[in-house]
């Protein structure tokens, strides 16, 4: 199966919203202001990825071994990323979130190998810097495009599916060729009759491979 899998990291493929997790406990006390300003659409969403972190002094090894003790993988998504490892089945994490409490995540259950599309970050003396290195001159809002990895990967040849939760996940959502859905990007998907299948845990998409497999060879 020509099949790529493109998934949302914050509250997708884990649980919680990680840069939450480090928010509260590193971040200044004020950074619920923001998030309330960027939900009223006063604050642009790039400049809300950024500005509650200004204030973090702690150190990456910090914040990486705060949220591998609080975050947790969504179920399924360990046995998911391995069945797709040993059948060829491309698997990528896509996210606007940032790459050191990616890393964190996977590597504590040994999936370093995933391919990871996050905002790069550089710890200096002055603070965290960003390299959005997922990104198009069109489309510069959200600093990584997730649009622009879906085309990469069908421009490749690959069946796309797509797997988020929430509103930034909308645009790649009606550009993927299947959208595993769940919060509000579900309920995006059934108002616009977008061809989903609701996540509840990831033995969903298991399911759908096993079934695609199955009708492939009963074809052959």
């Amino acid at each position: 199966m020509n099949i790529a899998i493109l998934c949302d990291f914050d509250e997708t493929a884990v649980q919680q919203n990680v840069a939450h997790i480090v928010l509260n406990r590193f971040g200044e006390s004020d950074w619920r202001a923001l998030q309330q300003q960027f939900h009223e659409g006063t604050l642009r969403a790039r400049e809300y990825f950024e500005r509650p972190f200004h204030g973090v002094t702690a150190s990456r090894h910090e914040m990486q071994r705060h949220v591998r003790k609080h975050g947790s993988l969504r179920d399924g998504f360990v046995e998911l990323a391995h069945y797709c490892r040993e059948r060829g089945i491309e698997l990528a994490i896509v996210t606007h979130g940032m790459d050191f409490y990616v890393e964190a995540m996977l590597e504590q259950v040994g999936l370093e190998w995933l391919p990871t599309y996050a905002v790069h970050t550089t710890f200096t003396d002055a603070g965290i810097q960003y390299d959005y290195r997922y990104t198009r001159p069109s489309c510069v809002e959200y600093g990584n495009c997730k649009c622009s990895i879906v085309d990469d990967y069908k421009s490749r040849g690959h069946q796309v599916f797509y797997v988020g939760d929430g509103v930034t996940d909308l645009c790649p959502a009606r550009q993927a060729d299947l959208v595993f859905a769940r919060s509000r990007l579900l309920e995006e998907c059934r108002e616009e009759g977008l061809a989903h299948i609701e996540l509840r845990d990831f033995s969903d998409v298991l399911t759908e491979l096993e079934r695609r497999n199955a009708s492939l060879e009963a074809a052959l």
